[in-house]
């Protein structure tokens, strides 16, 4: 299910109207990032997405998001409707070095 109207506001709420990436207030310009990105398999549900400032998503680009930002994501997301997609926890859990295989095989046990 992508993400609603609904749940852009209450990411909005959560991420006390700052983007994810750079803390910095968002607006209304805000886009959508996906935290695993859609060309690697990544949904477009609001359990694998963030708001963020266009130049914050287009920097981050297709990289997987490091242990901070997980941490972050997590806590803002802790009791939340949104919820967290599973292959973030997958991510960060792996070992460093293993987290692409990591995300690859949760996806995979996601289908």
């Amino acid at each position: 299910m992508p993400v609603s109207p609904d749940d852009a506001t209450l990411m909005d709420v959560q991420q006390g109207g700052r983007c994810f990436f750079c803390g910095e207030p968002v607006g209304a310009k805000a886009t959508f990032d996906h935290l695993i990105p859609l060309a690697y398999g990544g949904i477009d549900e609001p359990s694998n997405v963030v708001l963020a400032h266009r130049r914050c998503n287009q920097r981050k680009g297709d990289r997987l998001p490091d242990a901070g930002e997980l941490d972050r994501f997590f806590a803002a997301r802790r009791g939340s409707r949104l919820g967290v997609w599973p292959p973030l926890r997958a991510l960060r859990a792996a070992e460093e070095g293993q987290e692409w295989i990591a995300v690859a095989r949760a996806i995979s046990q996601e289908k």
